[in-house]
């Protein structure tokens, strides 16, 4: 359990991490990164959780009335 435990809480730590730094990154590049998450087909399992990154935050900036991607 403390193994499973040690490896969990600091990917979620990072993960969260990555949100902040979304907000960052422009209009253009995010659309163009959700272009690519869209259009590709297999996906590794650290694309797919970019991708959710990139959508999650896709429709936090259409809550604002940004409509981006």
């Amino acid at each position: 359990m403390k193994k499973v435990l040690s490896i969990l809480l600091p990917l979620s730590l990072g993960l969260a991490g990555c949100s902040n730094k979304l907000a960052e990154v422009s209009d253009e590049d995010l659309a163009d990164t959700m272009y690519e998450c869209r259009s590709s087909q297999d996906q590794s399992p650290g694309m797919a959780i970019r991708c959710d990154n990139i959508t999650r935050e896709c429709k936090r900036r259409r809550d604002e009335g940004r409509f981006v991607c």
